[in-house]
């Protein structure tokens, strides 16, 4: 066979398979409670009335493109006439559309809805192998793709119409393009930059960090710009076109950011949420820096804000809210190794990172950091893969907003890049034969872990922990429990109740779904039931495992996807089952 083909089934395979993993395991898995209340309903809203009223918390791409699918149904009714499109209740306008105006059609919805999501994954594992094979080889970019595909971590969130995988999407692919224009700085590359510069910009907010990254880049190359293993680097030789380059890179993504938001041009509060309450803060912000003396310039600015219409206020706004809840507001709890803090911690994400990420994965980021000497490279193109990942984990730890791993999902595809170059340490020179086998033993021993690690959580991805936090059955007792549910095991439930004949069940369900929306006859459980357990059949989701003291003494009768704990008292000593439902 032809190794053109030959290489293309390779990568193509890897690819299905990814998709494969992705489809089989969200079609067990109900919707979960930022799918249901903040993202469906409110992307199908935009294609639809191209009002971004309900959008207050993240720019509008991923929802929009998670809707696409939506236009071809129909039969679906979108409740512009309930009270919470006109007061901009976001929620309750979710839970109108999906549970209520639209039940019967709850899980095509949300299958649909999740598919774009699912090909937003398979792109980038494509950009994976594109960018690790163009700086080490085909090899190189197999191994890549490979640690992507049965990443446990990946696999969780390209299955969720969230703005996660988009971002991390269109983060990798705007460095990318912008890593081709520093080599080569064409007219064609530098549109192509600032494309994906402003895809990435209306992905989700975490991408404003890429203006802060191509400065760095730009001091960077600017620097190095007389170094030997920088003459590939053609835009080093004119430092003035570059920094306009850069600008340029910016305006163009500001206009597909424009486009993104479908030219929309209105007042900065118009339609907008809490209005009473931004308008007491920018009085207050105007007063702290011009003094007590600024009623007039107070009075300009908010009629300003209510009444002139101008580009890119709902993005504004937005960001202003997201940049509040990240780096002020303490609006959740997180928690540590069962120590919860409201102020957080510092290194938060750097120990989510440590249990979240696949143990083999880990080990094989240190091999490549031990042995990067030994190892084909390019210096200045591994700074494009490794100062994303250290200056948005620098920004992590400025963040209040301490939840899921998802919040440093970008880092991972340029981590598998940098990995990916080990693939290379068994073609170096002669030297160091023995040390150069043993870390390929190594390698093939950590690919399988990683590959086995994958297969054994399915279909469970979300809940997934590696070895250091005991496995997916103990990580709740280690992070703050977003990092195990997210209200997606309605289904598993119902499964369990139908196969064990089990008719009513006390369920303490963290989500947004309703239960009966999946045959699940549920009853209220007591506050007398927290202290001492009745003789019933108890499904207690993970987040609220923590009310209940008994749930230290006895361990569940089984796992639902390790995010909801059956306990069944109805026998005084009832079998305990080690299996995962």
């Amino acid at each position: 066979m032809n190794q053109k083909y030959t290489r293309f089934l390779i990568v193509g395979t890897l690819l299905v398979i990814f998709f494969v993993q992705a489809v089989t395991s969200m079609l067990q898995k109900s919707p979960t409670a930022d799918e249901a209340a903040h993202h469906i309903a409110t992307g199908y809203s935009f294609l639809k009335t191209r009002d971004f009223r309900l959008n207050s918390t993240a720019p509008p791409l991923m929802e929009e493109l998670s809707a696409v699918p939506l236009l071809f149904m129909n039969d679906l009714r979108l409740p512009l006439d309930h009270p919470s499109w006109a007061e901009i209740q976001r929620t309750e306008f979710g839970r109108q559309f999906l549970f209520v105006d639209n039940v019967d059609k709850v899980d095509r919805i949300v299958f649909w809805s999740r598919v774009p999501i699912v090909l937003t994954g398979v792109f980038l594992g494509f950009l994976v192998f594109l960018w690790s094979s163009r700086l080490y080889g085909f090899k190189s970019g197999v191994f890549a793709l490979f640690l992507y595909a049965f990443s446990p971590t990946i696999l969780a969130h390209t299955r969720l119409v969230t703005m996660d995988m988009g971002a991390s999407c269109l983060i990798f692919l705007a460095v990318f393009c912008f890593y081709l224009y520093c080599k080569n700085p064409s007219f064609g590359n530098l549109i192509l930059a600032g494309v994906a510069f402003g895809l990435a910009q209306l992905s989700k907010y975490t991408a404003v960090y890429l203006y802060l990254l191509y400065l760095v880049f730009f001091l960077l190359i600017w620097f190095f710009s007389k170094r030997d293993f920088m003459a590939e680097y053609k835009i080093g030789r004119n430092i003035k076109k570059f920094l306009f380059g850069i600008i340029f890179i910016f305006l163009i993504g500001s206009f597909i950011v424009f486009c993104g938001y479908l030219f929309e041009m209105k007042p900065l509060l118009l339609n907008d949420i809490d209005v009473v309450e931004k308008i007491v803060f920018f009085e207050g912000f105007i007063t702290k820096v011009f003094g007590s003396n600024s009623e007039w310039l107070k009075e300009k600015f908010i009629s300003f804000a209510l009444n002139q219409p101008i580009p890119f206020s709902t993005y504004i706004m937005g960001f202003l809210g997201a940049s509040n809840q990240t780096l002020v507001e303490h609006k959740f709890v997180p928690m540590i190794f069962g120590n919860y803090n409201p102020d957080g911690w510092r290194y938060y994400y750097i120990i989510v990172f440590l249990l979240k990420t696949s143990f083999s994965v880990l080990m094989l980021l240190i091999i490549a950091i031990l042995f990067s000497r030994g190892l084909k490279k390019d210096r200045m193109s591994e700074l494009f893969i490794t100062i994303p990942v250290i200056l948005l984990m620098m920004l992590t730890m400025l963040s209040v907003l301490q939840l899921g791993v998802r919040y440093i999902l970008p880092i991972y595809p340029f981590l598998f890049v940098y990995i990916s170059k080990i693939a290379n340490v068994n073609i170096q020179d002669n030297k160091g034969f023995i040390q150069r086998r043993l870390v390929y033993i190594l390698i093939l021993f950590f690919g399988f872990c990683h590959l086995f690690s994958s297969v054994k959580v399915f279909p469970h991805y979300l809940p997934y922990f590696n070895i250091l936090a005991g496995g997916p059955g103990n990580g709740y007792k280690y992070l703050t429990r977003v990092n195990t549910d997210l209200g997606q095991g309605l289904k598993g439930l119902a499964r369990y109740l139908e196969k064990n004949k089990i008719k009513n069940v006390k369920l303490s369900y963290w989500g947004f779904a309703p239960p009966e929306i999946y045959n699940i006859n549920y009853l209220p459980i007591k506050d007398i039931e927290k202290e001492i357990p009745s003789k019933e059949v108890y499904a207690i989701s993970v987040h609220q495992i923590d009310e209940y003291k008994w749930a230290k003494k006895y361990k569940p009768k089984c796992m639902i996807g390790y995010a909801i704990f059956i306990y069944d008292f109805r026998f005084v000593n009832y079998m305990i089952e080690k299996k995962v439902g």
